[in-house]
Protein backbone atom coordinates (compact mmCIF):
# COMPACT_ATOMS: atom_id res chain seq x y z
CA UNK A 1 0.00 0.00 0.00
CA UNK A 2 1.48 3.04 -0.76
CA UNK A 3 2.48 6.22 1.85
CA UNK A 4 1.78 9.56 1.78
CA UNK A 5 4.83 10.31 3.05
CA UNK A 6 6.53 8.91 -0.48
CA UNK A 7 5.52 12.47 -1.94
CA UNK A 8 4.64 15.92 -1.20
CA UNK A 9 3.09 18.88 -2.71
CA UNK A 10 5.41 21.76 -3.77
CA UNK A 11 3.66 24.87 -2.69
CA UNK A 12 6.12 27.19 -4.63
CA UNK A 13 5.96 25.41 -8.01
CA UNK A 14 1.92 25.13 -7.45
CA UNK A 15 1.81 28.67 -7.54
CA UNK A 16 4.15 29.34 -9.78
CA UNK A 17 2.92 27.12 -13.08
CA UNK A 18 -0.69 28.09 -11.23
CA UNK A 19 -1.33 24.15 -11.34
CA UNK A 20 -1.18 21.34 -8.03
CA UNK A 21 2.57 19.91 -8.15
CA UNK A 22 4.05 17.71 -6.20
CA UNK A 23 6.90 15.51 -5.88
CA UNK A 24 7.68 11.52 -4.84
CA UNK A 25 10.51 11.64 -3.09
CA UNK A 26 11.25 8.15 -2.81
CA UNK A 27 14.14 7.85 -5.67
CA UNK A 28 13.73 3.77 -6.40
CA UNK A 29 9.94 2.69 -5.79
CA UNK A 30 8.92 -0.07 -7.22
CA UNK A 31 7.19 0.41 -10.61
CA UNK A 32 4.39 -1.12 -9.47
CA UNK A 33 4.34 1.23 -6.35
CA UNK A 34 5.24 3.84 -8.72
CA UNK A 35 1.71 3.67 -10.43
CA UNK A 36 -0.19 2.88 -7.21
CA UNK A 37 1.39 6.61 -6.19
CA UNK A 38 0.63 8.14 -9.21
CA UNK A 39 -2.78 7.25 -9.43
CA UNK A 40 -3.61 8.12 -5.82
CA UNK A 41 -1.65 11.82 -6.42
CA UNK A 42 -3.82 11.81 -9.70
CA UNK A 43 -7.45 10.99 -7.54
CA UNK A 44 -5.88 13.75 -4.80
CA UNK A 45 -6.13 16.35 -7.20
CA UNK A 46 -2.32 16.47 -8.60
CA UNK A 47 -1.75 17.33 -11.80
CA UNK A 48 1.85 17.65 -12.35
CA UNK A 49 4.50 15.25 -10.68
CA UNK A 50 8.21 15.60 -10.58
CA UNK A 51 9.99 11.70 -9.43
CA UNK A 52 13.38 12.06 -9.36
CA UNK A 53 14.30 8.52 -10.25
CA UNK A 54 17.55 6.60 -9.35
CA UNK A 55 16.77 4.15 -12.14
CA UNK A 56 15.11 4.38 -15.64
CA UNK A 57 12.01 3.12 -16.20
CA UNK A 58 10.89 0.22 -17.76
CA UNK A 59 7.56 -0.04 -18.07
CA UNK A 60 6.83 2.00 -21.02
CA UNK A 61 2.83 1.29 -19.94
CA UNK A 62 3.65 3.53 -16.88
CA UNK A 63 4.20 6.59 -18.81
CA UNK A 64 1.66 5.92 -21.05
CA UNK A 65 -0.92 5.60 -18.66
CA UNK A 66 0.22 8.17 -16.38
CA UNK A 67 1.69 10.78 -19.55
CA UNK A 68 5.14 10.65 -18.10
CA UNK A 69 8.29 11.41 -19.88
CA UNK A 70 11.68 11.27 -18.92
CA UNK A 71 12.73 15.46 -18.73
CA UNK A 72 16.28 15.42 -17.22
CA UNK A 73 18.98 13.58 -16.11
CA UNK A 74 20.35 15.44 -13.13
CA UNK A 75 24.29 14.87 -12.73
CA UNK A 76 25.59 16.32 -9.15
CA UNK A 77 29.21 16.90 -9.14
CA UNK A 78 31.06 17.52 -5.81
CA UNK A 79 34.92 18.54 -4.82
CA UNK A 80 36.57 18.42 -2.17
CA UNK A 81 38.70 22.09 -1.70
CA UNK A 82 42.78 22.48 -1.20
CA UNK A 83 42.59 25.11 1.39
CA UNK A 84 44.96 27.55 0.61
CA UNK A 85 46.28 25.31 -2.49
CA UNK A 86 43.54 27.15 -4.86
CA UNK A 87 44.45 29.19 -7.78
CA UNK A 88 44.14 33.26 -7.53
CA UNK A 89 40.98 34.43 -8.77
CA UNK A 90 40.80 36.51 -12.25
CA UNK A 91 40.80 40.01 -11.52
CA UNK A 92 38.14 40.75 -13.99
CA UNK A 93 35.43 39.00 -11.77
CA UNK A 94 33.51 41.09 -9.17
CA UNK A 95 30.39 40.74 -7.25
CA UNK A 96 27.18 41.79 -8.89
CA UNK A 97 25.50 44.27 -6.26
CA UNK A 98 22.64 44.88 -8.15
CA UNK A 99 20.07 45.54 -6.73
CA UNK A 100 18.88 45.40 -10.78
CA UNK A 101 19.06 42.72 -12.37
CA UNK A 102 20.79 44.19 -15.63
CA UNK A 103 19.84 42.80 -19.31
CA UNK A 104 23.09 41.25 -19.64
CA UNK A 105 22.75 39.22 -16.97
CA UNK A 106 18.97 38.25 -17.38
CA UNK A 107 20.09 36.85 -20.68
CA UNK A 108 22.90 34.97 -18.90
CA UNK A 109 20.32 33.55 -16.93
CA UNK A 110 18.28 32.49 -19.76
CA UNK A 111 21.19 30.73 -21.59
CA UNK A 112 21.96 28.86 -18.22
CA UNK A 113 18.48 27.42 -18.87
CA UNK A 114 18.55 25.76 -22.11
CA UNK A 115 18.54 22.79 -21.54
CA UNK A 116 16.59 22.67 -18.38
CA UNK A 117 13.47 20.28 -17.51
CA UNK A 118 10.86 23.00 -18.02
CA UNK A 119 12.07 23.84 -21.24
CA UNK A 120 12.82 20.67 -22.98
CA UNK A 121 9.31 19.42 -21.72
CA UNK A 122 7.14 20.07 -24.78
CA UNK A 123 4.05 20.39 -21.97
CA UNK A 124 5.21 23.81 -21.18
CA UNK A 125 4.39 25.94 -23.82
CA UNK A 126 4.28 29.70 -22.47
CA UNK A 127 8.48 30.23 -21.82
CA UNK A 128 7.84 28.70 -18.27
CA UNK A 129 11.68 28.30 -18.40
CA UNK A 130 12.17 32.09 -19.03
CA UNK A 131 10.05 33.48 -16.34
CA UNK A 132 11.36 30.85 -13.94
CA UNK A 133 14.70 31.50 -14.45
CA UNK A 134 14.18 35.41 -14.77
CA UNK A 135 13.13 34.28 -11.00
CA UNK A 136 15.88 32.82 -10.27
CA UNK A 137 18.47 35.20 -10.68
CA UNK A 138 16.01 38.23 -9.42
CA UNK A 139 16.43 36.04 -5.85
CA UNK A 140 19.91 35.43 -6.38
CA UNK A 141 21.03 39.36 -6.64
CA UNK A 142 18.87 40.08 -3.86
CA UNK A 143 20.63 37.24 -1.72
CA UNK A 144 17.35 35.88 -0.85
CA UNK A 145 18.57 32.32 -2.23
CA UNK A 146 22.10 33.05 -3.09
CA UNK A 147 25.47 34.25 -0.83
CA UNK A 148 26.74 35.99 -3.59
CA UNK A 149 26.79 36.39 -7.64
CA UNK A 150 29.98 37.15 -9.07
CA UNK A 151 29.94 37.95 -12.88
CA UNK A 152 32.78 38.03 -15.58
CA UNK A 153 33.69 41.87 -16.80
CA UNK A 154 34.89 41.61 -20.52
CA UNK A 155 34.99 45.38 -21.26
CA UNK A 156 32.18 47.30 -20.52
CA UNK A 157 29.46 44.11 -20.68
CA UNK A 158 29.13 40.78 -18.39
CA UNK A 159 30.79 38.39 -20.15
CA UNK A 160 29.72 35.15 -17.61
CA UNK A 161 28.03 35.03 -14.38
CA UNK A 162 27.87 32.32 -11.46
CA UNK A 163 25.65 32.14 -8.49
CA UNK A 164 26.62 30.86 -5.25
CA UNK A 165 24.56 29.50 -2.38
CA UNK A 166 24.71 26.68 0.04
CA UNK A 167 23.10 22.98 -0.45
CA UNK A 168 23.63 20.22 2.43
CA UNK A 169 26.48 21.44 4.25
CA UNK A 170 28.17 21.81 1.00
CA UNK A 171 29.01 25.67 -1.17
CA UNK A 172 26.51 25.06 -3.86
CA UNK A 173 26.83 26.59 -7.59
CA UNK A 174 23.40 27.31 -9.03
CA UNK A 175 23.41 29.09 -12.24
CA UNK A 176 26.34 28.93 -14.48
CA UNK A 177 26.83 31.11 -18.08
CA UNK A 178 29.53 32.11 -20.45
CA UNK A 179 28.13 35.10 -22.85
CA UNK A 180 28.71 34.01 -26.89
CA UNK A 181 30.42 36.38 -27.87
CA UNK A 182 32.87 35.66 -24.68
CA UNK A 183 33.75 31.78 -25.12
CA UNK A 184 36.79 30.58 -26.08
CA UNK A 185 38.45 32.91 -23.56
CA UNK A 186 38.70 30.03 -20.25
CA UNK A 187 35.85 32.43 -18.51
CA UNK A 188 33.44 29.12 -17.78
CA UNK A 189 37.17 27.94 -15.37
CA UNK A 190 37.94 31.49 -14.30
CA UNK A 191 34.46 31.96 -12.51
CA UNK A 192 34.75 28.20 -10.59
CA UNK A 193 37.65 29.09 -9.50
CA UNK A 194 36.70 32.59 -8.34
CA UNK A 195 33.74 30.74 -6.63
CA UNK A 196 36.34 28.48 -5.16
CA UNK A 197 37.46 30.99 -3.54
CA UNK A 198 34.96 32.65 -2.02
CA UNK A 199 33.36 29.18 -0.66
CA UNK A 200 36.56 28.40 0.88
CA UNK A 201 36.77 31.97 2.25
CA UNK A 202 33.22 31.06 4.01
CA UNK A 203 34.75 27.68 5.61
CA UNK A 204 33.53 25.28 3.18
CA UNK A 205 35.17 22.04 2.71
CA UNK A 206 33.49 20.60 -0.46
CA UNK A 207 31.51 22.58 -2.98
CA UNK A 208 28.79 20.77 -4.90
CA UNK A 209 27.25 21.98 -9.13
CA UNK A 210 24.29 20.51 -11.16
CA UNK A 211 23.66 20.07 -14.26
CA UNK A 212 21.69 18.42 -17.20
CA UNK A 213 23.87 15.19 -18.50
CA UNK A 214 22.38 16.19 -21.87
CA UNK A 215 24.19 19.62 -21.30
CA UNK A 216 28.15 18.74 -22.72
CA UNK A 217 29.94 21.94 -22.53
CA UNK A 218 29.45 22.23 -18.79
CA UNK A 219 30.08 18.70 -18.22
CA UNK A 220 33.22 19.00 -19.56
CA UNK A 221 33.88 22.38 -17.56
CA UNK A 222 33.35 20.46 -14.23
CA UNK A 223 35.56 17.27 -15.26
CA UNK A 224 38.12 19.53 -16.04
CA UNK A 225 37.64 21.43 -13.08
CA UNK A 226 38.58 18.60 -10.97
CA UNK A 227 34.72 17.65 -9.64
CA UNK A 228 33.77 14.12 -10.14
CA UNK A 229 30.16 13.01 -10.12
CA UNK A 230 28.51 12.07 -7.08
CA UNK A 231 24.61 11.07 -7.96
CA UNK A 232 22.43 10.49 -11.04
CA UNK A 233 18.97 11.08 -11.10
CA UNK A 234 16.43 10.70 -14.00
CA UNK A 235 13.54 13.51 -13.72
CA UNK A 236 10.34 12.05 -14.58
CA UNK A 237 7.63 14.90 -15.35
CA UNK A 238 4.24 12.95 -15.11
CA UNK A 239 0.67 15.18 -16.14
CA UNK A 240 -1.69 13.86 -14.33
Amino acid sequence: MTKEKEYKKLDWDSSFFGIPTGMITCHDLPEDELADTLHLMKDQGFRLVYYPAAFLIEKESILEQYNGLMADEKVTFVKVLGGNGLPEPDSHIISYAGPEVSTDLLTLAWESGIYSRFKVDPHFKNDEYKHLYKKWIERSVSREIARDVLVYMDGKDIGGMITLGEKNNRGDIGLVAVAESSRGKGIGKKLMIAAENVFNKMGYQQVQVVTQGINTPAMKLYENSGYTIDERLFYYHFWL
